[in-house]
């Protein structure tokens, strides 16, 4: 048996080894903690008189909200770690109640979040947001391709959006209360952010954050040893099995959001904008990313947070799983935990009867802060 061989057999008996001991104290955890509280402290704030419904969306859209966001933009470039280039929009309003920084998903780009930011503007809100590197406009980082999604070590992400907060938001902040809308990836983002960096925001709102990834029917701790066995091979560059680069078809049962009119705005804007074209992750993304989560869990990093959190758990989510989610919300000092049992991944972008209501929640939750 060669020493290649020997290396990844201790390493296999290693992993089985530790994660058979995760899984315990997770058993054990769970035990002594028994279930989640779910309960709605904040009052929602109507949103009615701004709503852009799904009847004649596209054009609603095009007609009413990009003219007046883009009247409102400015966009700009800082450097993240590693010089890497990381694209920013700010949009600023008169007499603003307070300040939301938006930390977008994973595959995304803040073109996605035309309408959400269009309702924080109109609420009296100044909003700012990253492309997180890899992502939009910002430097690519895939090496198998340019649509390949890779970071070399998830805690660069966070360094990014510190250096954008100094640089960007805090001068541009008027000294008001400062709140997070996290989605997904970036929802991871903003947790670690939280906990390294407890005194930047008042508020956070966490929206179907990646607190564990979603693996289908495979056990959870068979993937993770699967991702890492694949970068202690050097396969970390490796396009994880089953993804591949972009691709503009798509299946509608697949979608993370059950609203066709809100997928189609956006797809539309990515078939005619290459920067906006993602593909899947690689092993070493994946295999941060996992580490990264790990980390956020704890209930010693998660403790640090002071400030009040929520956290919105979409019922039919595919991407994410619940299970890294519901411990942070017991951990975490001021966090409600907010399950919207038919909603798919993407909250924000979710049918009228599903997105009106969260983003009414989420417009209460800030309110009740400032």
């Amino acid at each position: 048996m060669n020493k290649k061989s020997i290396y990844i057999k201790l390493l296999c008996i290693i992993m089985i080894n530790i994660l058979i001991f995760e899984h315990y104290k997770i058993v054990q955890n769970r035990k002594i903690n028994g279930s989640i509280m779910v309960n709605s402290a904040y009052a929602s704030e109507s949103i009615s008189n701004i709503y852009i419904s799904e009847k004649d969306y596209c054009e609603d859209m095009k007609n009413i909200v990009e003219p007046y966001i883009n009247n409102k933009i400015d966009t700009g470039y800082i450097y993240g770690d590693e010089n890497k280039k990381i694209y920013y929009e700010k949009y600023l309003v008169e007499n603003s109640k307070a300040n939301i920084v938006i930390s977008h998903g994973y595959t995304e780009s803040l073109d996605k979040y035309h309408e959400i930011i269009y309702y924080f503007l109109k609420n009296g809100y100044n909003v700012f947001g990253i492309e997180h590197r890899g992502h939009g406009r910002s430097d690519t980082l895939g090496l198998e391709d340019n649509t390949q999604i890779d970071v070399r070590k998830f805690s660069q992400y966070v360094i990014d959006l510190k250096n954008f907060m100094n640089e960007i938001v805090m001068p541009n902040s008027n000294e008001k209360k400062m709140f997070l809308y996290s989605h997904s990836m970036g929802g991871a983002i903003g947790a670690k952010f939280l906990e390294d960096y407890p005194e930047y925001f008042d508020g956070a709102v966490l929206s179907s954050p990646m607190l564990g990834i979603y693996t289908g029917k495979m056990p959870s701790f068979l993937a993770e040893l699967i991702v890492k066995i694949s970068v202690a091979l050097g396969r970390g560059d490796n396009y994880v099995i089953g993804m591949r680069g972009y691709a503009p078809d798509y299946k509608l049962d697949r979608l993370a959001t059950s609203s066709v009119n809100r997928y189609n705005y956006y797809h539309e804007i990515i078939e005619n904008q290459e920067t906006f074209q993602c593909g899947g992750a690689c092993y070493n993304w994946t295999n941060e990313s996992m580490n990264a989560i790990n980390e956020i869990i704890k209930y010693e990093n998660v403790s640090k947070i002071e400030i009040p959190v929520i956290i919105f758990q979409a019922g039919n989510d595919t991407y994410v799983n619940e299970k890294g989610q519901n411990k942070f919300a017991k951990s975490a000092k001021q966090c409600e935990l907010k399950i919207i049992k038919e909603s798919k991944h993407e909250l924000y972008r979710e049918n009228d009867h599903i997105q009106k209501p969260y983003l009414e929640t989420v417009f209460g939750f800030y309110k009740n802060l400032i």
